[in-house]
C-alpha cells in the first residue's frame, strides 16, 4: 500500500536565546520551541541550540505552496518584528519539508507568494525526502 505525499512548512528561529523572548518580541505563540540545554525527549540528548518555530496550520496533504502561504499569513501582521530578528543576525527562515512516497511533483511558487516572502526578508530551506522502497507495488 502506497502512502500519499506529505508536506509541511514552518518559520523557525535558531541560535542562543530564550524562546520566551522571541514570543514576546514577535507577539505570536510558537507551535514548538526549546531552549539550549533542554533535554530532547526523542534522543535524550542535550539540545545544542535554542529554537522557536511557527508551523503551518494546514493538513499535511496541502501543497507546499499552500503550506508556505499559511505560514506567511500568520507572520505578515508581525512583519516589522520578523524583519528585526533578521537585522539582529538571528538565524530566521522558512523550512519546507516534503516526504515523497508517490512522486516528486516539482516545486513551483506563484510570484505573489515569492513577493510576500521577500517582504518579510525571509529565505527558505527545502528538506525533501524520497521515501522509495523496493517493496512498493510501483517499483
Amino acid at each position: 500500500m502506497t502512502r500519499d505525499n506529505e508536506y509541511y512548512a514552518y518559520f523557525t528561529v535558531v541560535g542562543e536565546f530564550n524562546p520566551s523572548e522571541i514570543t514576546e518580541r514577535i507577539g505570536l505563540l510558537p507551535t514548538d520551541c526549546w531552549m539550549k540545554g533542554d533535554r530532547n525527549e526523542k534522543t535524550h540528548m542535550e539540545r545544542k541550540f535554542s529554537r522557536w518555530s511557527l508551523y503551518s496550520r494546514l493538513d499535511r496533504s496541502a501543497s507546499l505552496e499552500e503550506q508556505l502561504t499559511d505560514v506567511i499569513e500568520q507572520l505578515e501582521p508581525f512583519g516589522d518584528k520578523v524583519r528585526l530578528l533578521r537585522e539582529e543576525k538571528l538565524s530566521a527562515h522558512i523550512e519546507l519539508v516534503g516526504h515523497f512516497y508517490i512522486d516528486f511533483p516539482g516545486l513551483v511558487f506563484e510570484s505573489s507568494t515569492i513577493s510576500r516572502l521577500a517582504a518579510l526578508d525571509l529565505g527558505f530551506d527545502c528538506d525533501f525526502y524520497y521515501m522509495y522502497s523496493d517493496k512498493r507495488e510501483d517499483s
